[in-house]
């Protein structure tokens, strides 16, 4: 076995920029709403309406940055990106109008959505198969550790819900930036395969559509995560709505069960990646799924806050088996030229956080919380079937990564 070296400065980089740009969106958009209402005096409905619209640039913008970054380049993309998110959390400060707030919420839902498939890709370029399962784990990680610490320091520091908070989130993002900007001027990262080429840029872009549309693999596995997605994306608003309805004290059990949630994922992300090599990434698949729908059928049957709890531990452990295990299965199955499509074309499968609160929303209107919980945690044994299937068919993919190999110096 070949002695494990140091990642590269900007693997490092990357997953460590996770973290700042995860407290730096958490210290201003899940506020956002209250700073919408009391700064520019709008409706719920038209926050709503600004809020929820995020959703479908966040799905495009995903798998247009992947696919601009296998023709430009993956550094551009990120840089540009990088930007965009600084320029967005400025305008969010000077807002004073609606037609201001649906820019700038469209400019960061572009921005931030563009830079995850294109970052994941760069990991995958940068570092060995072997620590790649590894290093998807940290983001993961640190990613979580940011939104987790971000909120409470923003209350603390009496920035939720004012203009000073979008300013500091901006500086936040200002410094990744530049940090970004400087480490890959003097590491210049390998260059996408296509970037050489500087002509028919539309012609690649509709081959890249036309390759992630014909890959009946990518295809059944967008679908498969589309109802994982369903499950785990917005537990929150299932909770939320049968809290609300059959306990007195639905508050502060629902406080309660997000933050075991964000403990869970925290601490056991710690060693999981460990746990989740010794497996393929269908078996962690599977293995996180059956977790998941446990955490349900937890939910559906639980009479106190305890069970609540210990139930959300148990689906908590399912996000950390599933999260890194999707990201590797897209890089198995994607072409060296492609890779930031398929990333990129992952981010459909964010139509789950639609799909689960709306069949939630149904199912509990007509039978009760019970149904709701098993109805929808029943998904996610639908789509580890779809991952058995498909991963069976696909080959190697039901294998181990192999030993780990000495990693690119930077």
């Amino acid at each position: 076995m070949t002695a494990p070296t140091r990642a590269p400065l900007l693997a490092r980089l990357l997953v460590c920029g996770g973290g700042i740009m995860s407290l730096a969106n958490s210290i201003t958009i899940p506020f956002l709403a209250i700073y919408l209402g009391r700064e520019l005096g709008l409706g719920p409905a038209t926050i709503g309406l600004l809020i929820g619209s995020s959703v479908f640039f966040s799905i495009l913008a995903g798998f247009l940055g992947g696919t601009l970054s296998d023709i430009f380049g993956r550094a551009p993309v990120l840089l540009l990106s990088l930007s965009g998110a600084v320029l967005a959390l400025i305008g969010f400060s000077l807002a004073r109008d609606v037609a201001v707030i649906f820019a700038a919420n469209a400019v960061m839902a572009l921005s931030t959505s563009s830079f995850s498939p294109v970052a994941k890709a760069l990991l995958s370029d940068l570092l060995p198969a072997a620590d790649r399962v590894r290093w998807f784990s940290y983001q993961y990680l640190v990613i979580n550790i940011g939104y987790a610490a971000g909120p409470l320091l923003g209350v603390y520091a009496g920035l939720s819900g004012g203009r000073s908070a979008f300013l500091v989130a901006a500086a936040g993002y200002g410094v990744y930036l530049a940090v970004m900007a400087v480490v890959i001027r003097v590491t210049r990262p390998v260059a996408s395969t296509e970037q050489a080429e500087t002509t028919g840029v539309v012609n690649r872009f509709l081959g890249s559509v036309r390759a992630v549309g014909s890959d009946v693999r990518l295809l059944c596995f967008l679908v498969a995560g589309l109802l994982l997605e369903a499950v785990h994306l917005r537990v929150s608003a299932l909770l939320a709505q049968d809290l609300d309805l059959s306990f007195t004290d639905g508050a502060e059990i629902l406080a309660a069960v997000m933050t075991a949630n964000a403990v869970t994922v925290v601490v056991f992300q710690l060693f999981a990646s460990r746990i989740v090599l010794r497996f393929d990434p269908v078996t962690a698949i599977v293995i996180g799924g059956v977790l998941l729908f446990a955490g349900m059928a937890g939910f559906a049957f639980a009479p106190s806050l305890w069970w609540f709890v210990a139930a959300m531990v148990v689906f908590s452990i399912g996000e950390t088996f599933i999260v890194p295990s999707e990201f590797a299965i897209i890089d198995r199955i994607a072409p060296e030229a492609r890779r930031g499509s398929y990333f990129g074309a992952q981010s459909f499968s964010q139509l789950g956080g639609f799909v689960g609160p709306y069949l939630g929303g149904l199912l509990l209107a007509g039978w009760n919380g019970t149904v709701m919980f098993l109805g929808v945690g029943s998904l996610a044994l639908l789509s580890v079937t779809f991952y058995l299937i498909v991963g069976r068919r696909v080959t190697g993919l039901m294998q181990r990564p192999a030993k780990r190999e000495a990693v690119k110096s930077s």
